[in-house]
């Protein structure tokens, strides 16, 4: 995969689980400060190594599968999809 695939790849997958991070902050999950501090390095760690995490061929389904598991608790697809009025 080339440097600007990659980079377009690993900023979506960034921004995704940026938006599910919010909802599940502002939502109260981390209330306790080790609770945060742990997904806030976690967090950071994944952030850090995205480019290079995203060109493995494995890639495609651990993202998708821990997409789901956040918006299991999020439920950010179900709220992107309701009407604005």
């Amino acid at each position: 995969m080339d440097a600007v695939k990659r980079r377009a790849l690993s900023d979506f997958y960034r921004e995704e689980f940026l938006s599910h991070l919010v909802v599940l902050e502002s939502s109260g999950a981390f209330e306790d400060g080790d609770g945060k501090q742990i997904v806030d390095r976690t967090y950071q760690r994944v952030l850090a190594d995205l480019d290079e995490i995203c060109c493995r061929a494995e890639f495609a389904a651990v993202a998708e599968t821990l997409l789901q598991s956040f918006d299991t608790l999020t439920r950010l697809s179900a709220i992107r999809r309701r009407p604005l009025h």
